[in-house]
């Protein structure tokens, strides 16, 4: 997301550019009424790490951190603490970045002052594991991505446009949201379950 930030500073430098970042509308969009809230939500330690091509980018864990406890405590599921937890959540994001793409793109546009528009995707990987006592359950990997149109270039009919940051924001709610739904399907966080149950509940999940 940095690199794109910074690919689009280039651009608005030289022209008058308005970069608008939409999400991929051929993901399946989730809602938090999409994950069944238990009677008590799980208290776990949160741990997260960012990424770029499998290289951590320590400077971008604040945010993620930030924005992963607000979905967290929204999803009512998983409530993160430092006192009395019970296990540990970590999510980690990773950034699939195409840095050489994106720089021609965005110098491209920059060099004709946003006559001609370019789309740069930002594709990201979400994974999610839960540890308590012992035993483990880790997500499949989760993808999604937003695009941003930069200069003069149209976006799909009934997209919703955002700032960047925004649209990062929204893809790791999607991404997060899913891996939940996922972890409540395969029984590792059941609703239905008591929460002093889950540890054999990850064990048959594992």
């Amino acid at each position: 997301m940095r690199l794109l930030l910074a690919v689009l500073v280039a651009a608005l430098l030289a022209g008058c550019v308005s970069p608008k970042s939409f999400l991929d509308p051929s993901y399946t969009k989730y809602t938090y009424e999409s994950i069944k809230r238990p009677a008590t939500p799980l208290k776990l330690t949160l741990v997260t790490e960012f990424q770029r091509n499998g290289e951590r980018l320590t400077r971008a864990d604040a945010t993620l951190r930030d924005n992963t406890e607000r979905i967290l405590r929204a999803s009512g599921v998983i409530v993160p603490t430092v006192d009395a937890a019970e296990g540990q959540v970590k999510v980690v994001v990773n950034n699939v970045a195409d840095r050489g793409a994106a720089a021609a793109k965005g110098f491209g546009t920059g060099l004709t002052f946003g006559l001609v528009g370019s789309t740069v995707t930002d594709a990201y990987e979400l994974t999610l594991v839960i540890s308590a006592n012992g035993k483990t359950y880790s997500s499949s990997v989760i993808k999604h991505q937003f695009f941003t149109a930069i200069g003069n270039t149209s976006t799909p009919d009934g997209v919703e446009t955002m700032p960047i940051g925004v649209a990062f924001q929204r893809v790791l709610e999607q991404m997060l949201l899913r891996a939940l739904k996922e972890a409540q399907a395969g029984s590792a966080l059941d609703a239905s379950v008591p929460q002093t149950d889950l540890i054999e509940v990850l064990a048959t999940a594992a």
